[in-house]
């Protein structure tokens, strides 16, 4: 009786090797085929970054809706950026809090434009994509015939690295136009960007908008939440609303 349980568990045993076999083989092929599909979207969303940060904000004028509350002050202000004028009147105030500017808010604002006004080929964002996303990071998170979802590690240079690892980003793939249509970071821990500061909520959602073959922005908003020297509380909400763009580059754009 013990040989005949014997005999069968050596067949079983020698049934079974074949299948597991093609189990590992199946598990190669998909995983080199998750490999491919990951090198294959890191490649996707270098390039477009590289095409973003490659186009000069100079060949557009446009205009930007600046909004800000914070705990409750409100304030708001509407500019032109016309890159065809010389430096010192490429910015200009239209309007702030609803109101035309005065004298001494113009002066203020030239002041604070001048050096942008100096900086050939500034990027429009106050972050540089290349080095907010971390590309080895990319995951797939949700796919659909028009757009992908990808999850991916922030390294944000105003904020440093140790806290930047308290962030996590995802951006969405617009799959018909080909491009980047918007990027969303926020915090999984609180954080601390400066001395007795403490932030429980943060969120900033990048916006993006494709005219002819141009990738360009569309909206920049930040909403924090935390507190200051451990009584002060922060609750700040941000946008800026980019709009009007008009091509002064020389170039001519085809899809």
């Amino acid at each position: 009786m013990a040989k005949k349980y014997y005999g069968l568990l050596l067949c079983i045993g020698f049934a079974a090797q074949p299948l597991a076999l093609d189990i590992s083989a199946t598990e190669h092929v998909a995983l080199n085929a998750h490999l491919s599909a990951a090198a294959e979207l890191q490649n996707t969303i270098a390039s477009e970054i590289r095409q973003f940060e490659q186009r000069s904000r100079r060949d557009w004028a446009y205009r930007i809706s600046r909004y800000e509350n914070e705990e409750g002050d409100i304030s708001s202000s509407v500019e032109l950026f016309e890159p065809t004028n010389t430096p010192d009147r490429q910015w200009q105030l239209l309007s702030i809090n609803g109101q035309a500017p005065d004298d001494k808010q113009l002066r203020k604002f030239a002041a604070l434009k001048q050096p942008q006004g100096k900086a050939a080929g500034q990027q429009n964002f106050s972050v540089k994509l290349s080095e907010l996303i971390q590309l080895d990071s990319l995951q797939l998170t949700f796919e659909t015939p028009q757009h992908l979802q990808a999850s991916f590690a922030v390294y944000l240079s105003q904020l440093g690295g140790d806290v930047s690892k308290k962030l996590q980003g995802s951006l969405r793939f617009n799959k018909e136009e080909h491009y980047i249509d918007t990027i969303e970071i926020t915090n999984t821990a609180n954080f601390s960007p400066l001395f007795s500061a403490n932030i429980n909520e943060f969120n900033l959602t990048l916006r993006f908008t494709k005219i002819d073959s141009a990738i360009l922005p569309q909206q920049q908003e930040m909403r924090m939440k935390g507190t200051f020297a451990f009584f002060t509380k922060i609750d700040e909400v941000s946008t800026d609303t980019f709009s009007d763009y008009r091509y002064v580059g020389n170039e001519s754009f085809t899809e």
